[in-house]
């Protein structure tokens, strides 16, 4: 069928949809039509959120966008279980991202006297070489994550990197890692 307008069959729905991994949705979806359904006495309030822009910087509707506008601000006293879906397994975690930042500060020069410059890429992947090393000291793999089938354990990985514009024959003075 064509991905880019619904298709009714039926019972079922053909199209694109609007995330990558269907798998929690429907779980979710079906959890919560059956709370509806049978109205259960429940100790605590539920929320689920469904996010668009996970992976990129779209405009306010990912997660750090409900953060910023406050959203989210009833689950901070938690329990807070995140449930998430990769393209063969399902994800489940307890609110598990922490987000950092390390700008590293160098002496600009040019590169072909690099001895005169402190290039602050090099100091700055140096530096998270070693935080990374404490981190995986500090938090090793554990029996509990093989014991839920966990495929990885916690983890601290940059994913981004910027430094301050110049020509690319210099030796950048200053760099930000994420």
């Amino acid at each position: 069928v064509d991905p880019f307008k619904l298709t009714i069959d039926g019972d079922k729905l053909y199209g694109r949809g609007t995330t990558d991994c269907l798998g929690h949705v429907a779980l979710l979806t079906t959890l919560f039509a059956q709370l509806g359904e049978l109205k259960p006495d429940l100790k605590t309030s539920l929320t689920c959120v469904f996010i668009a822009s996970e992976e990129a910087n779209g405009p306010g509707v990912g997660v750090d966008g409900l953060v910023a506008n406050g959203k989210l601000d009833h689950c901070k006293r938690g329990p807070v279980v995140w449930v998430d879906c990769a393209d063969s397994q399902p994800c489940i975690g307890t609110a598990g991202a922490i987000t950092w930042t390390l700008k590293a500060k160098g002496h600009r020069f040019h590169s072909g006297l690099p001895h005169k410059g402190i290039n602050a890429i090099e100091m700055g992947m140096a530096a998270i070489e070693r935080i990374q090393g404490k981190f995986y000291e500090t938090f090793p793999a554990c029996q509990q994550e093989r014991d839920y089938k966990f495929i990885t354990s916690s983890t601290m990985k940059p994913t981004q990197i910027s430094c301050a514009p110049g020509g690319l024959n210099q030796i950048p003075p200053e760099a930000t890692i994420s």
